[in-house]
């Protein structure tokens, strides 16, 4: 594991993410350049943020499965302050909530698109960014056919 991590910068570690256990499979995905989320095994529906019972299902399983990472600007926000030092040059940014094609909705940065730009219905795609060993962002870019 690289230890030399941006400390302005928040991100998510095993000691200050109570749930990193349960979201283990999701991060273990993202190092490999894939999307996954967990599925009912009753109903088949997807479920995010992970959980250990299915809201689908009383007492159904919980299975963690690979998805296409593509999907529609559900709701955004443009940001132009920067709340922690990271951000001090990174502003305005965008900020969207992402529904994907499997029904699940993802929030994340927006790269390689002007802010104002964003739009509801704009057509996204997962976009890996990778922090360091251990840790893969996922941030939000357009699809070829919306650019």
């Amino acid at each position: 594991m690289n230890d030399s991590v941006d400390l302005s910068r928040p991100l998510p570690t095993r000691k200050n993410d109570r749930d990193w256990d349960l979201f283990a499979p999701f991060w273990e995905a993202t190092r490999n350049g894939e999307l996954k989320v967990q599925e009912c095994t009753v109903t088949k529906k997807k479920v995010w943020p992970p959980r250990f019972v299915s809201p689908h299902s009383p007492g159904a399983d919980l299975k963690w499965v690979n998805i296409q990472g593509k999907g529609k600007v559900y709701t955004f926000n443009v940001v132009h302050r920067a709340f922690t030092p990271h951000f001090k040059d990174k502003i305005p940014h965008g900020i969207v909530v992402v529904e994907l094609e499997e029904g699940v909705r993802m929030l994340g940065n927006v790269v390689g698109l002007d802010p104002a730009k964003v739009e509801c219905g704009l057509e996204m795609e997962a976009e890996f960014e990778k922090v360091n060993d251990e840790i893969v962002i996922v941030n939000w870019k357009p699809t070829e056919r919306s650019s």
